[in-house]
């Protein structure tokens, strides 16, 4: 009965001695915790904290007196520890105000309580004017992994260096990842510079492959039926091919046709590459000369935002030019008759006429260039997916966005070749062989797009919780300007990237996909 009313107490109130009376007792309020309170004014306590100062050691436990000596080693101790409130929570960083020359990644529910004052194991917080500074020569100084609990960043100077991100050509200097939740109080958050991207690929100076001269026919009274030249094939290295028309073939009475030049052409235009008519009643005529291949025009410049990922921001290159086309192969020249109306072949000799020849075959179309690639970009803090961000009494900044890089020049297409002649004829009353048509040249390869350019972006998000109160700064510095497309006269805007931009805040729309592991 007594345990039983007391285990009811401990729900529904107190009782008195004659178990008759119950009534509602105030519960006291919990004792304040030793490690709660303004980071500015609490005390740094070892039970609540570990320690670390550019003088310590990472072979210490961490202590007031024996701190660590790298930021990753504190935290590393503090996320596998609790404090000593008995509340369950990590222990929290205590960092000098000095420089930390590291990467720094920052698990769910360690604070980092900086702008500590270490000289003589005092450890209290000597305002802003002396920050623990996070700056790594490479890399993203600061993330903030996925959790439940928020993380606190008060008394800290993130910096990062110029391009120093994954891509060699952004800088952002804090990520929170996907469900990360972090407080930026009381700090600094500032990118460095972007790098202007790396102009486009040209393509060849030299010309694409050159077309082949066609094979001559062969003369009159040297076969009953004088078969027409064969054809060439010139072979390009995307596995097109342009081929000259056969030549007709030399025949007694009448001649054959030359067959026309491939690839057919597009649209119509003068020069269809058709073959020659072999002879009849009239002499032959000589194949058509092949279509040129179409020149392929500039080709447009990145636009879009670009997308935020678990590496920070991936931007757009300019559009590659495309190939030319190739030039069709010329047609085959028409056939010549062995027998005329007053003379022919010298008895005994075949009696065959002069065979047409054939069609020399397109030049192939020229490479397009390739596109410009965007400029770095400079985000002070990049929120993912899910994530949560207070900015409070702290200044974050973008910097200089970097340049989108010009498109590639094209390559010039390739010499369309010369038609093999007709066979010789004999006598008078022989007809000659007629002459394939020239091969047509090919196309001139497209001129690239130039690159994006860089955004400057105090903060950038993509489906996340962000909030700036009215004490935060968050500014952007200067977008840098899209590439300039290949061969375009920098006032033409024709073929340019679009320009960065510059935001104190900018949403994304969508993230980028999650890169191979």
């Amino acid at each position: 009965m007594a345990l039983g009313l007391a285990g009811a107490a401990g729900v529904c109130g107190c009782y008195s001695d004659g178990c008759a009376d119950g009534y509602l007792c105030e519960i006291p309020p919990p004792e304040p915790s030793p490690c709660d309170g303004d980071p500015a004014t609490a005390p740094a306590l070892d039970m609540c904290g570990v320690f670390v100062s550019e003088h310590g050691d990472d072979r210490n436990p961490g202590t007031k007196e024996e701190p660590v000596n790298t930021l990753q080693r504190a935290i590393r101790l503090a996320a596998g520890s609790q404090r000593g409130d008995g509340r369950g929570l990590p222990r929290r960083v205590y960092a000098c105000g000095g420089a930390f020359k590291e990467a720094v990644t920052l698990p769910s529910g360690v604070d980092i309580w900086g702008a500590r004052l270490c000289a003589g194991g005092d450890w209290s917080y000597v305002g802003p004017n002396r920050l623990t500074t996070i700056a790594p020569a490479m890399g993203i100084p600061l993330r903030v992994t996925q959790g439940e609990e928020t993380s606190t960043i008060f008394g800290v100077r993130v910096v990062a260096a110029d391009a120093s991100a994954i891509d060699g050509k952004s800088s952002i200097a804090m990520i929170l990842s996907q469900g990360a939740k972090a407080n930026v109080v009381s700090s600094d958050v500032i990118a460095g510079n972007g790098k202007d991207g790396e102009p486009g690929e040209d393509a060849f100076s030299e010309r694409a492959p050159d077309g082949v001269v066609g094979n001559d026919g062969a003369d009159a009274c040297t076969a009953e039926d004088a078969a027409g030249a064969r054809p060439v094939v010139t072979v390009c290295d995307d596995g097109i091919e342009s081929t000259g028309g056969y030549g007709g073939d030399g025949g007694l009475e009448t001649g054959g046709d030359g067959t026309s030049g491939l690839p057919e052409p597009v649209g119509n235009p003068d020069e269809r590459g058709l073959g020659g008519s072999g002879a009849v009643s009239m002499d032959c005529n000589d194949g058509e000369n092949g279509a040129n291949g179409a020149d392929e025009g500039r080709a447009a410049g990145a636009v879009g935002d670009g997308l935020l990922g678990v590496d920070g921001w991936v931007g757009v290159r300019g559009v590659d030019g495309k190939r030319g086309g190739v030039g069709q192969g010329g047609g085959g020249g028409g056939g010549g008759k062995g027998q005329g109306p007053m003379n022919a072949c010298p008895a005994g000799r075949p009696q065959g006429g002069a065979a047409g020849g054939s069609g020399g075959s397109g030049g192939c179309g020229g490479k397009g260039g390739k596109g410009g690639s965007y400029g770095g970009a400079s985000i002070g803090i990049v929120a993912l997916q899910g994530s949560d961000l207070t900015v409070d009494a702290s200044t974050v900044l973008g910097a200089t966005g970097g340049n989108g890089g010009v498109g590639g020049t094209g390559q010039w297409g390739g010499l369309g070749a010369g038609g093999g002649l007709g066979g010789n004829k004999l006598l008078t009353g022989t007809s000659r062989g007629c002459a394939g048509g020239d091969g047509g040249n090919g196309g001139r390869g497209g001129d690239a797009g130039g690159g994006l350019g860089g955004h400057s972006l105090g903060i950038g998000s993509v489906g996340a919780s962000v909030a700036i109160l009215q004490n935060a700064t968050v500014l952007p510095g200067q977008a840098g300007e899209g590439g300039l497309g290949a061969n375009a006269a920098p006032e033409s805007g024709l073929g340019q990237g679009r320009n960065g931009t510059a935001q104190f805040w900018y949403r994304f729309d969508a993230p980028a996909p999650e890169p191979p592991r």
